[in-house]
């Protein structure tokens, strides 16, 4: 008998608990509110090729200077990265999969933001 109530107790402490701690992270929010961006992202999404046979590259690294976020070209060769509002962006193309890719030189562009809506046609060299 004692064993049952023993699994009983601590199974309510863990209720109670876990209710405990979402109501406390609840009034958290509700007093300070959500975390907020302060500053608006620009979606930037694109596709790379190689220049010479024409076709999609994947395996391609896709940053932004001076940011950390970075995507990596899917099997299409599409990315789509978020960067913070800026009135203009270096981005820079790395081969992190030169064995399965063959080797494509590193590359960079410097891109102005017109509107949210930004699409780059990027072409890269090969070794």
């Amino acid at each position: 008998m004692k064993k049952i109530s023993d699994k009983r107790r601590k199974f309510l402490r863990v209720i109670f608990g876990t209710l405990s701690f979402s109501s406390a992270l609840f009034v958290f929010q509700a007093c300070y509110g959500p975390p907020e961006d302060f500053g608006m992202d620009v979606l930037i999404r694109g596709s790379v090729k190689s220049t010479v046979t024409n076709l999609p590259v994947p395996g391609i690294k896709v940053s932004i200077e001076n940011q950390p976020q970075y995507e990596i070209t899917d099997s299409e060769g599409k990315f789509r990265i978020y960067a913070s509002e800026d009135s203009e962006y270096k981005i820079l193309f790395e081969d992190i999969d030169a064995d399965k890719n063959g080797s494509f030189l590193p590359g960079d562009t410097v891109v102005r933001i017109v509107d949210e809506n930004t699409f780059l046609n990027v072409s890269l060299d090969v070794k």
